[in-house]
């Protein structure tokens, strides 16, 4: 890959990942608040003068941001490679694009919005929330300066 490719690349990747990281903290703020009303309504009320935990707060953000990257991530690959099969017309470009698509729908599915706004909350679930976007987020930034190439 010649230099002028891989600042190319870099950059695209370090956009998406910034107006994922501003879009995921708009998201995260919407669903948390709307989390909060839902649990509420159910019955659910934290002492007067309690909040939410922090260590829950700090996951809900990261992992929604994390999750919004990847969607970011997934949509710039996704350009990548219909740009590529517009010259190409490859069936495995084709493939590829299947691919990003069915991640694209797991990225938007494990949104904590979207749980949100069917009435689920993401309490109790730990680490674990977080923990697959992180490696999902390094394979996706790999995929996309890879395909660059």
């Amino acid at each position: 890959m010649a230099e002028k490719d891989i600042t190319k690349a870099f950059a695209l990747v370090a956009l998406l990942i910034v107006i994922g990281i501003v879009l995921g903290l708009v998201l995260s703020t919407v669903s948390l608040s709307l989390a909060k009303e839902q649990v509420e309504r159910r019955g659910w009320r934290p002492p007067p003068d309690e909040e939410l935990p922090a260590r829950f707060v700090l996951r809900y953000y990261t992992g929604s941001i994390l999750i919004t990257v990847n969607i970011m991530l997934l949509v710039g690959l996704l350009g990548v490679y219909l740009q590529t099969y517009a010259v190409t017309r490859s069936s495995f470009m084709l493939g590829l694009m299947f691919f990003i698509g069915v991640l694209l729908i797991q990225s938007i599915l494990s949104l904590p919005l979207l749980h949100t706004l069917f009435g689920y909350t993401f309490f109790g679930l730990g680490p674990f929330v977080i923990l697959p976007h992180v490696f999902e987020t390094m394979a996706l930034v790999i995929l996309i300066i890879l395909s660059m190439e």
